[in-house]
């Protein structure tokens, strides 16, 4: 009994031994197979189906897929890069599935940085300005912003570049990138992209005057951000319901806003004889405003900030809601669209002001 006992045990632990590394596998392959449907919901309409490139770099290529970090990787999936084409997904994009998509990443390469350089290289700025104008401004543009204006879709990228050149003096590339990645991107390139090598025309001591040049030209990202006000304001009118639509009506045109025709809150949610008339949204735009602001952010079109919502309650107040324009601006992750948006609020509270005092 107690040696056909120890047979039967011999056997389990070897039955479990052989099973423990499938099962290590399946778990592992679990994680990359969410990741790459994540990667294709989320990731895949600028960065190309299994990263193959578009838009966005061709991260599965192998000279670049090795020059990103796990940590350069997270933190541009979370923070994005404020005034690029780039969101972030810190609300739609939790750590679990965060690291998914990293593990599915990483099934394309491991990174593969140069090793034997120290960070925080000692450079000279003064040297690296000079090279940068003669190596770098071309593509990366005189202040580092990646060219012209823009998110680099329609009004910064050269038809003639595969994809957009990074903004070198982007706060959140500047924040995710180390100098070991810098170096490792100057010297080897980027296959796949206009992105050449440099490590036969400039030394390792250029490098550090050019990266200590870069990290001077840090931009400082302005405005507000979601935690710091609410998404909508709600406002008292002292006015019926009737004379606060016509008072609105008449200021947003003195104001040089065109009006179009009003909606009821609950239009195309249920039938025309339901609807709260009681509740309605009062369209208006400043076309030169907007193209202004669409130039910089043509993600902009998907909606419309310019509307104010006048609702009666049952005991026949009357309250006025519209948008926080600040944080519709924070929404698209592009600071320069912040200041487009500062003429369009000072509007919004000028008439908001000349209805309700």
């Amino acid at each position: 009994m107690y040696f056909w006992f120890l047979r039967v045990s011999c056997i389990t632990w070897l039955l479990l031994l052989l099973l423990l590394p499938s099962m290590g596998v399946s778990a592992s392959s679990q994680e990359v197979s969410d990741g790459e449907t994540l990667f294709a919901q989320h990731c895949a309409s600028c960065h190309g189906i299994k990263g193959g490139g578009g838009i966005g770099l061709p991260l599965s290529n192998p000279s670049i897929i090795k020059s990103l970090t796990d940590e350069y990787i997270r933190y541009t999936i979370r923070v994005g890069r404020p005034g690029r084409l780039m969101p972030s997904f810190s609300l739609s994009l939790d750590d679990r599935q965060t690291n998914a998509i990293i593990q599915y990443m990483r099934s394309w390469g491991e990174a593969d940085l140069i090793r034997d350089q120290a960070e925080g290289f000692q450079g000279d700025i003064k040297k690296g300005e000079r090279l940068y104008q003669e190596n770098c401004l071309s593509c990366h543009g005189e202040n580092m912003e990646g060219s012209k204006e823009g998110t680099g879709v329609t009004f910064s990228r050269q038809r003639t570049m595969s994809v957009m050149p990074p903004a070198l003096n982007n706060p959140a590339f500047q924040d995710a990138i180390s100098d070991r990645a810098l170096l490792h991107v100057i010297q080897e390139g980027r296959e796949g992209t206009p992105m050449p090598s440099y490590k036969h025309k400039l030394s390792h001591q250029d490098t550090h005057h050019l990266i200590a040049y870069i990290r001077s030209k840090k931009r400082q990202v302005r405005g507000t951000t979601l935690k710091d006000e609410p998404l909508t304001f709600l406002v008292d009118s002292p006015l019926s319901f009737d004379e606060t639509v016509k008072r609105i009506q008449e200021t947003v045109r003195s104001n040089n806003f065109r009006v179009f025709p009003e909606r009821y809150l609950e239009q195309g949610l249920t039938d025309e004889f339901s609807v709260n008339k009681q509740q309605v949204i009062i369209r208006f735009c400043n076309f030169h405003k907007l193209y202004g602001a669409l130039k910089i952010e043509p993600r902009l079109g998907t909606i419309l900030p310019c509307k104010i919502t006048v609702i009666e309650k049952q005991d026949g107040s009357v309250q006025l809601v519209y948008a926080n324009i600040k944080v519709l601006a924070t929404l698209f992750n592009n600071d320069r669209l912040i200041e487009a948006f500062q003429e369009i609020e000072q509007s919004y509270n000028d008439i908001i002001d000349e209805v309700t005092l």
